[in-house]
C-alpha cells in the first residue's frame, strides 16, 4: 500500500476509533472495533478504503475469499480532496453495512464465480496417472517430494499432520495434495485486478455521509444490521 493511503487509513480509524493493523496488507483485517453481542464481546470487522476520485479501488486479485471476508465486514470509505504541496484532506465518508455492499459484492462474485468453479471442477479430474507424471511413481512419497509440489502453502506442522505412513505420504495421500494445489492455482486464475466501485453504486449512499460523531455512528450501524452470535 502507498505511504499516503496508509495515513489516510489511519486517520479514518482514529476518526471512528477503531483498532487498525499495519500489517494488514499481509491478508489481515484492516481495522475492527468490538461490541457487546447479547452479553458477550465480540470482534467488528472493518474494510477501511479512502479516494480522491469517485470511485474506490478495492484489492489486488480479487477472488472468491475476498467475497467471502468482505460480506461479513463494515465498509467506511474516505473522500479526500487533493491540494497542492498538502496532503489530501478528508471531505466526507460513508460507513456501509455488509447489506448495503452486498449488490456490488453479488455482481462481483457472480463475474468471478463461473471460472472459480471451472477450476474445482477441473483440479478434480488429476487422477493417479497425474501423480506419477508429475512426482515420479513410487509407492511412498517423501516429504520432500511434497515440499516441491505443495511449496510454501503448509506449515512444517501442517506437512508433518498431513503424512499417513512413517515419514511418508502414500500415492492416495500425494493425489489429494495434488488436487489441493491445483485448485489453489486455478484459483489464482479466477480473480479480477483492483475491480473499483463504482460512482453509480456509491452514489446512492449520500444520504449516508458522515461529518461528525463517526464513532457512534459505525456502532450504531452495526446494532442496525444485526449479527450471527
Amino acid at each position: 500500500m502507498a505511504v499516503q493511503d496508509d495515513s489516510r487509513e489511519q486517520e479514518l480509524c482514529n476518526l471512528f476509533n477503531l483498532e487498525w493493523d499495519p500489517e494488514h496488507a499481509r491478508g489481515g483485517e484492516d481495522a475492527w472495533f468490538e461490541a457487546k453481542v447479547k452479553g458477550r464481546v465480540v470482534r467488528v470487522p472493518v474494510e477501511v478504503k479512502s479516494t480522491t476520485t469517485d470511485t474506490v479501488s478495492t484489492a489486488r486479485d480479487v477472488g472468491m475469499g475476498h467475497i467471502r471476508k468482505w460480506r461479513e465486514k463494515i465498509w467506511v470509505i474516505g473522500y479526500y480532496a487533493r491540494s497542492s504541496g498538502n496532503k489530501p484532506r478528508l471531505v466526507s465518508s460513508l460507513c456501509l453495512s455488509p447489506t448495503d455492499m452486498e449488490p456490488w459484492i453479488a455482481q462481483l462474485e457472480n463475474y468471478i464465480r463461473p471460472d472459480f468453479e471451472l477450476g474445482q471442477r477441473l483440479a478434480h479430474k488429476l487422477t493417479m496417472e497425474d501423480v506419477h507424471s508429475i512426482c515420479g511413481k513410487k509407492s511412498s512419497y517423501s516429504l520432500a517430494d511434497a515440499l516441491r509440489l505443495y511449496k510454501k502453502q503448509w506449515t512444517a506442522a501442517e506437512y508433518r499432520e498431513a503424512m499417513d505412513r512413517e515419514d511418508g505420504y502414500s500415492p492416495e495421500r500425494m493425489l489429494r495434495i495434488l488436487h489441493q494445489r491445483a485448485e489453489y492455482l486455478m484459483s489464482r486464475g479466477a480473480t479480477l485486478n483492483n475491480p473499483h466501485i463504482p460512482k453509480g453504486f456509491l452514489n446512492r449512499f449520500k444520504d449516508q455521509t458522515i461529518t461528525k460523531e463517526h464513532a457512534a455512528r459505525i456502532r450504531e450501524k452495526f446494532r442496525s444490521i444485526g449479527h450471527r452470535p
